[in-house]
């Protein structure tokens, strides 16, 4: 390089030089320019009184403030001078508006999200709230926006948005519930799900529909511990392929996605008499896609009129998970079934009519203009039956033939009436299990339940949102859109909710699993995780008398996984080594001898855990793909796979062991062998013929990607380099993956760790797996993640002594409106 320099004439050497350091300068200009303050003065209009911020050690605002509005519109400042490019990213997917920042290739997601109607439901609820303004979530939520938008108009840009060249545009009302909206869609599991049974029943039919698992198994996989209607019938071809459109959209959508989906969760509650404190203790760790920044935005609000310890989606006023004086509470998803789609009978002499019971009904039409940055504004055109918009009306659909049948969605989250800001903003202010539980009745959707403990020693979990009573179960399947016999009929009552208060186990938990007592009959019907992670916790749980703190702590790093085990058991009595070829005979045998000493843990020196998951792979493949063919791809992702490979596994006689492909290889003992023999070729492939070089930590890496990563230049540092983990799917520490490549990089996990205990508030624990900024360069971007990575965790500050004595202070003063 320096000889190529010294033969170039002097002048271009300099203006080279010149262009490099103005570049590396306005790199490190835009960084610094952004940067948080979180000393000194600052002055916001709106405010009473003047706000004091303690920052801690770890970049968390301790807000002190003289009333509640003060506080809020604080927290909107402080939110976006941490995460605007976050919060932006947010609204922007729900209302279906990332075209206008991300170009073309965002269109097809805009779309998408448009057609679903969380941008038209955004704005008839911020309609609503012009007539509620006296109510006081709405007055904070109005302070809140007002925080955001004065930062926005202080000049301070993310130096994401100077490399899009861009600047940020205000927040509206529309935009928080937007987030809102997307945070419900990445809950409805029923999107994928039933278009894929929809398929199977079409192509396959009932038998082999009967042996899958969308819900909850009637019988639990065995498990091992360690030595220690009215419209014409469709064929089967026309009936698969009403919903492929929305399989594939769905698939590109979810590559595509510029913020990490709300997947799962893990919460539990011990009663004060089997905690050894005295006093209840909460543990809580919701699973989110890893992204860059995290999830979650901590801070601590204290005023005259209430205090809490929060953790913010930022974008959101009022935290979802949180702490107070006197109570804690955490959140799971229920996994209940809110979206139910109709196959419609069109009209043969004018497409734009549907059968509605006893007559054609017109499709109502309403547009909507997405703006694409580059390009022309997209007028697109979204027709609505009766039940909800068409959800397949794409481009090219709809022509001929089966094409002309449309299927609409009726969705909770845009159908029913929702008061979630009423429920967050209660959450933080209830003195008490009462007032809880009257919160919760306010939310409508996406379904939760709400785990709950206080000071007082109670213990509870409610069932959040509005369900469908039992007679409205619809199996999954798409349902009558002409007859009338399968039309929604409306919501129970929040006093038929699940809920359990006070048991006498002293434990309450949840896993994305059914509330325990409720039989088949009385099974609220939802699209369950599989059921490991709940099977283990319950085992944990139960089996000490007494728990500490430091009992929950092992717990929710627990990696362990008793059905694997049995399943490996099971298995090896048929995995010999001679089934493979000479050469690999040698690997085998020291392979299958890991697998039989293996303690069924995923941790990152484990071979066995390896071992198990490449097999698991090429048995799910060898079940599944010959009959599903191209939907198998979109079919692995789901929860239902996993579930249906656990029951099946156990069931020689199924249909799904037949080989389409291969009839010489029926069966389950030959899909075994195939899937051992493909496992040990891989991996020798893959990493040599020594089985010792076959550790988790080479097959599986935790790596948070910026989403403007691989789309904009110099953005690659934004992405941490990739780490080993402890965990794999389905374990309590739930360290969720892909499926059916050579590495098995981590997509979502514990989003946040939450440790409390109500004898011993200060005490509180917690780890966030990045930083609370979202800037690269702050100190405060990655100071969490070796902590995380390491099963670690710190200490969530709650004393005021200690915080009024942080070195970090800003005051934030009242500045006269001009």
């Amino acid at each position: 390089m320096i000889r190529l320099l010294r033969r170039l004439p002097r002048k271009l050497v300099l203006l080279l030089l010149t262009i490099s350091l103005s570049v590396v300068g306005y790199w490190q200009w835009s960084l610094q320019s952004a940067a948080a303050q979180r000393s000194g003065s600052l002055s916001l209009t709106g405010l009473k009184q003047p706000v004091n911020v303690y920052y801690d050690a770890w970049g968390v605002p301790h807000i002190d403030a003289a009333n509640d509005l003060d506080a809020t519109r604080t927290l909107g400042y402080l939110h976006a001078q941490d995460r605007l490019f976050q919060m932006d990213m947010l609204r922007r997917v729900g209302n279906g508006r990332l075209a206008e920042l991300l170009g073309q290739e965002a269109f097809a997601t805009d779309r998408f999200f448009r057609t679903l109607g969380i941008a038209r439901h955004a704005r008839q609820y911020a309609e609503q709230l012009k007539t509620r303004q006296d109510q006081p979530q709405v007055k904070s939520l109005l302070a809140y926006q007002d925080g955001i938008n004065q930062y926005i108009d202080s000049g301070k840009r993310p130096l994401e948005y100077r490399l899009l060249m861009r600047r940020p545009q205000a927040f509206t009302p529309e935009d928080i519930i937007g987030i809102i909206g997307y945070m419900a869609y990445s809950f409805a599991e029923g999107f994928k799900t039933d278009a894929l049974l929809d398929h199977v029943h079409g192509t396959l039919g009932e038998r082999h529909l009967r042996d899958l698992v969308p819900g909850w198994p009637d019988e639990l996989p065995p498990r091992l511990q360690p030595a220690t209607g009215n419209d014409p019938e469709l064929s089967s071809e026309q009936q698969a392929s009403l919903l492929t459109p929305l399989l594939q959209q769905l698939a590109d959508i979810q590559k595509n996605l510029p913020v990490g989906q709300f997947m799962g969760s893990n919460a539990w509650v011990i009663s004060a008499e089997r905690s050894a404190s005295g006093a209840p203790l909460l543990a809580n760790d919701p699973h989110i896609g890893f992204s860059v920044p995290a999830v979650w935005h901590e801070a601590h609000i204290r005023t005259p009129e209430h205090e809490v310890y929060g953790h913010f989606v930022p974008g959101l006023p009022f935290p979802l998970l949180g702490h107070t004086r006197q109570h804690a509470w955490g959140l799971t998803m229920l996994m209940n079934d809110d979206t139910d789609f109709y196959r419609e009978r069109s009209n043969p002499e004018n497409p734009e009519q549907v059968w509605a019971v006893d007559r054609w009904q017109n499709l109502r039409i309403h547009e909507e203009v997405i703006r694409v940055r580059g390009q022309e504004d997209r007028l697109v055109r979204v027709r609505h039956s009766r039940h909800g918009p068409i959800i397949n009306d794409l481009p090219g659909n709809l022509q001929t033939g089966v094409e002309r049948q449309p299927v609409s969605l009726h969705w909770g989250f845009t159908a029913a009436e929702n008061d979630i800001l009423g429920t967050l903003y209660a959450l933080g202010k209830a003195s008490g299990l009462q007032e809880v539980e009257q919160a919760a009745a306010l939310h409508g959707a996406p379904g939760l339940n709400l785990v709950y403990a206080d000071t007082q020693g109670n213990i509870a979990m409610w069932a959040m949102g509005k369900l469908k009573p039992q007679s409205s179960r619809n199996r999954f399947r798409l349902l009558n859109g002409g007859s009338g016999r399968d039309d929604f009929t409306g919501y129970q009552p929040f006093s038929a909710n699940p809920r359990i208060i006070n048991p006498r186990s002293g434990i309450i938990y949840s896993a994305n699993h059914p509330y325990p007592g409720s039989g088949n009959r009385r099974l609220l019907e939802g699209y369950y995780a599989p059921s490991e992670r709940a099977e283990r916790l319950a085992e944990l749980l139960e089996g000490r008398e007494q728990l500490e703190l430091s009992d929950i702590k092992s717990f929710q790093l627990d990696n362990q996984r008793p059905q694997a085990l049995a399943m490996v058991a099971e298995a090896l009595p048929i995995l010999r080594d001679e089934l493979l070829r000479s050469d690999l005979r040698a690997p085998a045998m020291q392979a299958a001898r890991h697998l039989q000493l293996w303690d069924g843990r995923f941790s990152a020196e484990s071979i066995g855990a390896t071992l198990f998951q490449r097999w698991q792979d090429y048995l799910m493949e060898a079940l599944f793909a010959d009959e599903l063919g191209r939907q198998y791809e979109f079919f692995r992702d789901t929860m239902m796979a996993e579930k249906s490979l656990n029951r099946l596994f156990w069931k020689p006689a199924s249909p799904w062991w037949d080989n389409r492909r291969q009839p010489m290889l029926d069966g389950r003992q030959a899909a075994i062998e195939q899937a051992w023999i493909r496992t040990i070729e891989s991996l020798v492939d893959q990493f040599g013929i020594d089985p010792q070089d076959w550790q988790w930590r080479h097959v599986a890496s935790l790596r948070h990607e910026h989403p403007l990563t691989g789309k904009i230049p110099f953005t690659g540092s934004f992405s941490t380099e990739p780490v080993a983990v402890n965990g794999g799917r389905e374990s309590i520490n739930n360290m969720y993956h892909g499926l059916g490549g050579p590495h098995y990089a981590i997509k979502l996990g514990p989003s946040t760790r939450r440790l409390i205990d109500l004898a011993d508030l200060n005490g509180t624990l917690g780890i966030n797996p990045l930083g609370q900024s979202g800037n690269p360069k702050d100190n405060h971007f990655s100071d969490q993640a070796a902590l995380f990575n390491e099963g670690r965790y710190r200490t969530q500050l709650f004393d005021w002594q200690s915080i009024e004595a942080l070195p970090d202070r800003l005051q934030v003063k009242p500045r006269k409106r001009r």
